[in-house]
């Protein structure tokens, strides 16, 4: 695991929503101690996914990514099939369930030492999979751009980084796995200011994909609009 960087965006809000990144945190770090661990923010602007990812890449040094949010966790073992599987998939989402856990839970386990296997009895609603965690080469990451910083907020960011990936890099290949997603008080997507803009965005890449030209003139309009 030396080799692997684990990349999380994150913004506090003083509350919960610390209490679960600092325990998650110390979850991987004390389950890949070898890794390397780069933690992305967006500071005195409204918080954006893509923008904290690519900040949080920047820092790193692995050639193989985890990309994953500050209130999952999964099965280490998973991670480490993962990593194996990248010798013959382009990249790999290595879960197709969410398993949200409740209040309750969540507290519970924030009491116990972050380690694998969890040492409390959870509660959770499983739901389909949105988001939450994508193994990848380095080298694919760039050749996307990696994310569009023109999302702000959330919504529709990774939708386009899986467009992306999958036409210039190849299909990913999804593993019928769970990961367990801590509760926090929810923030929607469509309360998001640019929920819209975000959506129109979105739909470009949906449009382009499958498109290698197209979708490098979407990477190529992201780069032109950083700072």
């Amino acid at each position: 695991m030396e080799n692997v960087s684990i990349l999380i965006p994150f913004q506090t809000d003083h509350g919960e929503r610390e209490k679960i990144f600092r325990w998650v945190s110390e979850f991987y770090q004390n389950t890949f101690p070898m890794a390397d661990f780069c933690t992305g923010s967006c500071k005195g602007e409204t918080f954006s996914f893509s923008k904290a990812i690519n900040q949080a890449a920047e820092q790193s040094k692995g050639d193989i990514l985890i990309i994953t949010g500050a209130d999952i966790i999964i099965n280490p073992e998973v991670i480490r099939h993962s990593i194996k599987l990248l010798e013959t998939h382009p990249w790999v989402v290595p879960f197709s369930k969410v398993k949200d856990l409740n209040q309750i839970s969540t507290r519970r386990l924030l009491n116990t030492v972050p380690r694998w296997p969890l040492r409390v009895p959870l509660i959770s609603r499983k739901r389909e999979a949105i988001g939450g965690m994508n193994i990848l080469r380095r080298s694919d990451f760039e050749k996307v751009g990696g994310y569009d910083e023109r999302f702000i907020g959330w919504g529709g960011e990774d939708d386009a980084f899986a467009c992306a990936m999958d036409t210039l890099c190849g299909h990913h290949l999804r593993l019928d796995e769970d990961i367990f997603h801590l509760w926090h008080p929810s923030l929607r997507a469509s309360g998001n200011p640019n929920y819209q803009k975000n959506a129109e965005l979105a739909a470009k890449y949906c449009e382009a994909y499958g498109n290698k030209d197209r979708m490098k003139q979407l990477i190529q309009e992201s780069k032109l609009n950083r700072p």
